[in-house]
C-alpha cells in the first residue's frame, strides 16, 4: 500500500486509548483526528497519541483528511454514528456490538452497501492469526470429531448503576459487552448452531449481570458463560474424540500471547503458536487497510453475514434472559435517527388497481419470516425508502407475530396512508367464511389498522359454494374493512364462477390472484394446497380477464442460485427453502434448462440469474406484482436491481422454453 490510512477516532475511552496505542505499531495506519463529547478530552487524547482534535463527532466526519473512523462510543451510540460515518463516505470500524439488535445491524450493512463504503465490526480477536490457526486445527481433525465446546469471559466489577456496564440506557450488561466473545468464538470455530437456549441473572437496573447460553449443534452443545460481577476464566475449550484444544486469554492475543494447547487422548501435549509481531488492534487496523486496498466494502474475516448472525443470536440470548432495551421498541425515526422518507433512495415501478387508492409497488415485501420489530423495521425502512409501497402478510405467519411487528412498524413510522397492506386469512383448517371474518378481526387488531387494502383468502375450500365466499367478502368491503379481495391458491374456474355470481348480484368480485408464478414451474406443491399460475392456460386466463397476479415465491425460492455448490442460508423458519425442495419442487429437466438459459442471459446482461428470473415475472402480458422475501437489505437491493432489466418478447419466450435454444 502506497500511503497510510488516516484514522479518526470517535470517543476517548479506554478502548479508544488501546486502539490508538496499538495503531502506532500498524503497517498502514496513522492517527489523524479524534473527537469527544468534550473538546478538552479530545485535545488531551491527541496530546498523548497524536492527531488533531475536532470539536464534536460530526466535525470529525466532515474532515477531508480522514479516510477511516473507529467508533469507540458506548453501545447505544454505535448505530447512529456508524450510519453518519457511512453517509459521510468514511470506511467504518465500529466497536462490538455493531448494533443493539439484528435490525440495527441489518440497517448498517444496508447503508454500507448503498453508499459503497467499507463497514467492519471490531471483533479484533477474530482477526488475529491465532484464531485462524485454531480453526484449521479443529477442521483438520487434530482433536478428532468435535464432541463439546465451552467458553467464558467474566470479571468482577462492583455494581454502579450509572456506569455503562450496568446502565440500561447505555445498553449495559454482560451479553452484549463480553458474552459476544464466547458466542462468536463458538460460531467462528464450529459454524452456525441450530438453536440457542439461555438464562440470565439480572442486576437491579435490569441488565444481565451474569448469563449462560447453550448452542445446539445436534451431536454436541456449546456452553457459553459471561459475567460483569463475577470472575470467570477467559478461555476457549474445544473437546473432541481424540483430544482437547484450549486457548487461554483468547480475547487479547498479542506478541506474547499466541499459543494454542492440544492435549491428546493419550495425555500427550502439543503447543501450537503463531508468529504475529503486531499488537492486536494494529492487526485489526491493518485488516481494514487491506480491505480498502482491495476496494472491498465488506470484511472477509468478520463478514456481514457473520455480524448479522451474531446479532440474531444475541437477540435470542437476550430474549431467553429477559433483557430488553429501548432500542427494541420502534419510534418515528429510523435507525439513522431520521424519519424514513418514501422513495428517498430509489424509485420502484408501480401498478394501479380499481378500488385501491394508492399506487402499488410491483415488488411486494414479504414479512412471513419476521419475528421481531427491529428486524422487520430494517427491511421495511429500506423497502419504503427505495420506493416500495406494498407489504405482504397473513394471519397464519409466525403465529401472528409477523402481523404484529408489521403493525408496530406502520404505527411507529406513521406511514399507513402511504403503504398498501396485502393480507391473507382463512388458511386450512379454518377455511370458512366465518373463520375469515374472525381472523380478519384479529389481523386488523394486530396490524393496528381499520382496513386492509388487498385481502386474499389464503386457500380455497371447494366445499364452500363460491356464492358464500362472495357474500362474506363483499360484506367486509361494504363495512370498510378491506378495499379489494382475491384468492391465493385458487383455480381460475372457481374465480370465474365467483365473479359471474358477483356480477349477477351487483357485488364486488375477485380482483386478483396470488398463486405461485416464476420462471421455474412448480412441479409439486411446496406446501399442501398450493397452486401455480404458470401453466399456459392460466397465463392466457390472466391476459384475457385482466385479473392481476401477485405471485408468491416469484424467484422460485432460491432455485436460480447455485444451490448445488453453495449451501442455502441456515433455516430458522419453518417456511425456509431446503435442498430437498429444490429437487422435489423445482428440479425438473425443463426447469434446469430454464435456469441454464437464465444464467446465460444473465452473463450477457451482466446481472444475476436470480435477477433475470424476477425480471421475467415483471415482463408478462398481464399485470404482476411479485412477492419477494429478502432476508437482508443487500438481498433486497439485488431484487430491486431486477426492476431495471429490460427483456423483449423473444427473450421472455426463450427463457420459458417457448423458443429454440438458438433463438436468442
Amino acid at each position: 500500500m502506497d500511503g497510510k490510512i488516516r484514522w479518526g477516532i470517535l470517543a476517548t475511552g479506554s478502548i479508544a486509548d488501546t486502539f490508538a496505542s496499538d495503531l502506532k505499531h500498524s503497517h498502514y495506519g496513522v492517527l489523524f483526528g479524534v473527537a469527544s463529547r468534550s473538546f478538552a478530552r479530545a485535545q488531551a487524547f491527541c496530546d498523548t497519541h497524536g492527531g488533531t482534535p475536532s470539536h464534536d463527532y460530526a466535525a470529525l466526519l466532515a474532515r477531508d483528511d480522514i479516510d477511516a473512523v473507529y467508533i469507540a462510543t458506548p453501545h447505544d451510540a454505535h448505530v447512529v454514528w456508524a450510519h453518519r460515518a457511512l453517509e459521510a463516505g468514511k470506511a467504518t470500524l465500529c466497536e462490538k456490538p455493531l448494533g443493539l439488535n439484528q435490525g440495527e445491524v441489518l440497517s448498517l450493512y444496508g447503508a454500507a452497501a448503498r453508499n459503497n463504503v467499507l463497514l467492519v465490526e471490531a471483533l479484533m480477536y477474530v482477526m488475529h492469526p491465532r484464531m485462524y490457526l485454531a480453526r484449521k486445527l479443529v477442521s483438520d481433525g487434530e482433536i478428532g470429531t468435535v464432541t463439546g465446546f465451552s467458553s467464558g469471559f467474566g470479571f468482577s466489577f462492583p455494581f454502579t448503576p450509572e456506569h455503562r456496564l450496568y446502565n440500561r440506557d447505555r445498553a449495559g450488561g454482560g451479553m452484549l459487552d463480553i458474552g459476544i466473545y464466547p458466542l462468536t468464538a463458538a460460531r467462528f470455530l464450529l459454524g452456525e448452531p441450530h438453536a440457542l437456549s439461555g438464562e440470565a441473572r439480572l442486576a437491579p437496573t435490569g441488565v444481565d449481570a451474569e448469563a449462560r447460553a447453550i448452542l445446539d449443534y445436534g451431536n454436541f452443545a456449546a456452553d457459553l458463560h459471561c459475567a460483569i460481577d463475577t470472575d470467570i476464566a477467559w478461555q476457549i475449550s474445544v473437546m473432541g474424540s481424540d483430544g482437547k484444544l484450549v486457548i487461554d486469554q483468547p480475547w487479547h492475543s498479542g506478541p506474547d500471547n499466541q499459543s494454542i494447547v492440544v492435549t491428546k487422548a493419550d495425555g500427550s501435549v502439543q503447543e501450537f503458536s503463531t508468529a504475529e509481531t503486531r499488537p492486536l488492534y494494529a492487526v485489526e487496523a491493518d485488516h481494514v487497510a487491506d480491505c480498502l486496498q482491495r476496494g472491498d466494502i465488506a470484511s472477509d474475516l468478520v463478514s456481514p453475514e457473520f455480524s448479522i448472525n451474531t446479532a440474531y443470536w444475541l437477540d435470542r440470548w437476550r430474549t431467553a434472559g429477559g433483557v430488553t432495551y429501548d432500542a427494541d421498541t420502534l419510534g418515528p425515526t429510523g435507525f439513522d435517527a431520521n424519519p424514513p422518507v418514501a422513495g428517498r433512495h430509489g424509485i420502484m415501478p408501480m401498478m394501479h388497481m380499481d378500488g385501491v387508492d394508492k399506487p402499488i409497488s410491483r415488488l411486494v415485501l414479504g414479512t412471513d419470516n419476521q419475528i421481531d420489530a427491529p428486524t422487520l423495521a430494517a427491511m421495511a425502512d429500506t423497502f419504503f425508502e427505495q420506493g416500495g409501497t406494498c407489504f405482504d402478510t397473513a394471519h397464519i405467519y409466525s403465529d401472528g407475530v409477523s402481523e404484529q411487528v408489521l403493525g408496530a412498524w406502520i404505527k411507529a413510522r406513521g406511514v399507513r396512508d402511504q403503504i398498501v397492506i396485502l393480507g391473507k386469512g382463512a388458511h386450512p383448517p379454518d377455511c370458512t367464511p366465518d373463520a375469515m371474518a374472525r381472523q380478519l378481526d384479529e389481523s386488523l387488531n394486530r396490524l393496528q389498522t381499520e382496513y386492509i387494502d388487498i385481502y386474499c383468502l389464503h386457500r380455497d375450500n371447494p366445499d364452500i359454494p363460491v356464492e358464500e365466499w362472495v357474500d362474506a367478502l363483499h360484506a367486509q368491503v361494504k363495512a370498510g374493512r378491506m378495499r379489494v379481495y382475491g384468492g391465493s391458491n385458487w383455480t381460475s374456474a372457481r374465480i370465474d364462477a365467483a365473479n359471474a355470481y358477483a356480477r349477477a348480484s351487483g357485488k364486488q368480485g375477485f380482483a386478483l390472484v396470488s398463486n405461485n408464478f416464476s420462471l421455474a414451474r412448480m412441479e409439486q406443491p411446496v406446501w399442501d394446497g398450493c397452486l401455480a399460475s404458470s401453466t399456459d392456460s392460466f397465463r392466457d386466463w390472466h391476459t384475457k380477464t385482466g385479473i392481476a397476479l401477485f405471485p408468491w415465491s416469484a424467484q422460485a425460492r432460491g432455485f436460480f442460485l447455485d444451490w448445488e455448490a453453495q449451501p442455502l442460508s441456515a433455516s430458522r423458519h419453518g417456511a425456509d427453502p431446503t435442498i430437498d425442495e429444490m429437487h422435489r419442487v423445482w428440479g425438473s429437466p425443463e426447469n434446469l434448462e430454464r435456469r441454464r438459459r437464465a444464467l446465460e442471459l444473465a452473463a450477457r446482461k451482466n446481472v444475476s440469474a436470480l435477477q433475470i428470473a424476477l425480471a421475467y415475472v415483471l415482463h408478462q402480458p398481464f399485470a404482476t406484482a411479485a412477492l419477494i422475501g429478502p432476508r437482508t437489505p443487500m438481498q433486497l437491493a439485488d431484487s430491486l436491481a431486477a426492476c431495471a432489466i429490460t427483456l423483449d418478447d423473444d427473450e421472455v419466450n426463450w427463457l420459458d422454453l417457448r423458443a429454440s435454444d438458438s433463438k436468442i
